[in-house]
């Protein structure tokens, strides 16, 4: 928590030159730890800050036993472990906050679909805007699932510096992780990011142009599931506003919104898409103020 101090402070002042929105993260990894975790989630508030630094909801991992790792390919979805998960997810549901999931591998979607599916029989959650994060091996079937429950998918760019990792380690089911493409063509709305930056840059014309390109920085080509430009932006500004749950005021530049935006050395809809990554603000702007 302390490390989100400089930024309210800055952002109470009006100085903060930057929109964050986080989520709380909580990783308990045994049942009497998910114990504590309740009673902080009964004390939740969000959205207590402002445009330009607040708190979303909760994320991204509910139980640490059952969060997935893209490098390694069995998964862990024990039901005594999920049970535990499903504590978390319930208690969120009740208290009406928006929940972000990271999960990865297909039996594990669709073990977090399971649960999701049961709780909103009970505790309906459909306007709280869930999330998975990740997807790397979503399929049609799972992405239905999600849409009927109201969920958006999150995307990132990982393979930018880890898809041959991947591929070692996933063969040619590599190719298609992430789905962009099959997101896209779902109508679920998905956002587009870069998981910075212990996964990847933080630059996000390196994000675009791998959603694009489907390249590793180095030139090596790792995916298959490309998207046009205009979809990758897309989802990279008005879709992550949606999931921020801030359409109204971000994500494309019209009468009545906030002018965010940045003015580039070059077009981005008509440069080559190997130069793409190499795209450079030459002056941005936040609320209107060049900063």
């Amino acid at each position: 928590p302390k490390h989100y101090e400089p930024y309210k402070y800055l952002a109470d002042r009006g100085e903060l030159n930057i929109r964050a929105y986080w989520t709380t993260i909580q990783q308990p990894s045994t049942p009497a730890q998910v114990d504590e975790v309740l009673k902080v989630i009964a004390q939740q508030k969000p959205f207590q800050g402002n445009d330009y630094f607040n708190n979303l909801g909760w994320g991204e991992s509910g139980y640490a036993p059952v969060t997935t790792q893209l490098l390694r390919a069995v998964s862990n979805i024990k039901p005594e472990d999920m049970q535990q998960f499903k504590r978390v997810a319930v208690a969120l549901a009740e208290k009406g906050l928006y929940y972000n999931t990271h999960v990865e591998m297909t039996p594990v979607i669709d073990a977090f679909l399971d649960i999701y599916e049961d709780l909103n029989k009970t505790v309906p959650f459909k306007g709280l805007r869930w999330s998975f994060s990740h997807l790397d091996q979503i399929d049609d079937v799972q992405l239905e699932r999600m849409k009927k429950l109201g969920m958006s998918a999150q995307i990132h760019s990982r393979p930018l510096i880890q898809g041959a990792l991947m591929h070692r380690e996933h063969g040619e089911r590599a190719w298609d992780m992430p789905p962009f493409r099959r997101v896209q063509d779902s109508g679920i709305v998905w956002g587009l990011g870069s998981d910075a930056t212990a996964v990847t840059t933080s630059n996000p014309f390196y994000t675009l142009a791998f959603a694009v390109t489907g390249r590793m920085i180095g030139g090596k080509q790792v995916n298959r599931q490309s998207v046009t430009r205009e979809e990758a932006l897309a989802a990279h500004t008005r879709h992550n506003a949606f999931i921020l749950f801030q359409e109204a005021n971000l994500g494309v530049l019209a009468p009545g919104k906030y002018a965010d935006l940045l003015v580039l050395d070059r077009d981005y809809l008509t440069v080559p898409e190997d130069k793409i990554k190499d795209l450079k603000p030459v002056m941005t702007m936040v609320g209107g103020r060049v900063v």
